[in-house]
């Protein structure tokens, strides 16, 4: 015998939202449903995974970093870049770069 599907207003309560945001969710097929004439229903395993899958409402948390000195950074960069070999390749500053002069 397979499960009763829970109506909007059920499904309201279980998610903790309101029913015309359960309404948005079937109509725009974010959430699954079935429609018998003006009825929505939504069965339970259905509802389960849109809860696995929902992620929470609101701005995200900005992730906390310990910021880097401006040493530590600069020393960073210059390993990389020694360790990639692209010292040659990269533009110098005008005061260092060599000419060559026709003569």
């Amino acid at each position: 015998m397979r499960p009763r599907p829970l109506s909007v207003v059920e499904a309201a309560a279980v998610l903790h939202t309101s029913e015309a945001y359960v309404r948005r969710l079937l109509a725009s097929r974010r959430l699954y449903g079935i429609k018998i004439g003006p009825v929505w229903g939504v069965f339970e395993e259905d509802l389960e995974s849109f809860m696995r899958l929902r992620r929470p409402p609101g701005r995200p948390r900005k992730a906390r970093r310990r910021p880097i000195a401006e040493k530590e950074m600069r020393l960073c960069i210059t390993r990389e870049r020694a360790a990639a070999g692209t010292d040659d390749s990269l533009l110098k500053p005008k005061g260092e770069r060599t000419t060559r002069r026709a003569g």
